[in-house]
């Protein structure tokens, strides 16, 4: 399975990026690897204040209620802490967990699929959006694969 560790031997690097209006909020390389399960480590986490009001969308719908979401929306000037971590691993992704919480409270939790041969895209609020994707020609070559 596929898992997302430091320790990884001849790791496959993985771009992330999180951009808002096509500005890059946060940017990283990380190393992913196929190993056991328990070898599942990968943690990331970085603070924004967004200009502009962020409306959340299908985070705090009530269970059943057929109505339409209006959305949860946060003012501009609102700090946020987003977390990142590896949620799951399967034999073609990884599953990465993201919440996004400010002082008031969790505002949005979900999973994005980390494909390790492709790029993938979760928006998770209109214009704020997690993107990874393969970095180019980047794979380690420190020691063969366990």
């Amino acid at each position: 399975m596929w898992v997302w560790n430091a320790e990884c031997h001849n790791p496959l690097i993985i771009a992330l990026r999180v951009r808002l209006d096509n500005a890059t909020l946060y940017r990283r390389s990380i190393p992913i690897c196929r190993w056991q399960r328990e070898r599942e480590k990968g943690k990331s986490s970085f603070r924004f204040t967004p200009r502009r009001v962020l409306v959340w969308y299908g985070y705090r719908s009530a269970e059943g209620d057929s109505t339409k979401d209006s959305g949860d929306t946060t003012a501009a000037g609102t700090p946020f802490e987003i977390d990142l971590w590896q949620a799951g691993g399967e034999v073609d992704a990884i599953e990465l967990g993201v919440t996004a919480s400010a002082p008031d409270g969790l505002h949005m939790n979900t999973i994005h699929v980390l494909q390790p041969g492709a790029r993938s895209e979760t928006t998770l609020a209109p214009g704020l959006v997690l993107e990874t994707w393969p970095e180019a020609g980047q794979r380690s070559s420190r020691s063969p694969e366990p």
